[in-house]
């Protein structure tokens, strides 16, 4: 999720400067605001929109992998393994079964 922050201010930036060096040519000061909201909704907010999707079904995904999730230690709203403090993925189990705690029932 770090990565999503990072890029979305990035360009965020990037067009903050693209805008200013735009400013001299843009004749009339509201046309110049609407370029610049519309910029950074599709340049700055879509993008980091997509990849907060791919990252929700990341975490969907990871809650698939039958090791991890019967074990004691996942925490599914993250996809994390709180015992290595590694992400889990559907395809990769960070302790490799040796960490694997079966979860208790809180009765």
């Amino acid at each position: 999720m770090g990565a999503i922050i990072y890029w979305f201010l990035v360009r965020f930036v990037l067009v903050l400067l693209a805008a200013w060096v735009l400013y001299s040519f843009v004749p009339n000061y509201e046309d110049w605001w609407m370029m610049f909201f519309i910029a950074v909704a599709v340049l700055v907010i879509y993008p980091a929109q997509l990849a907060w999707r791919k990252h929700i079904a990341s975490i969907r995904d990871a809650g698939r992998n039958g090791l991890c999730a019967t074990c004691r230690h996942f925490r599914p709203s993250e996809a994390l393994c709180a015992k290595l403090d590694e992400h889990v993925r559907i395809d990769y189990t960070p302790c490799g079964g040796e960490g694997w705690d079966p979860a208790g029932y809180n009765n």
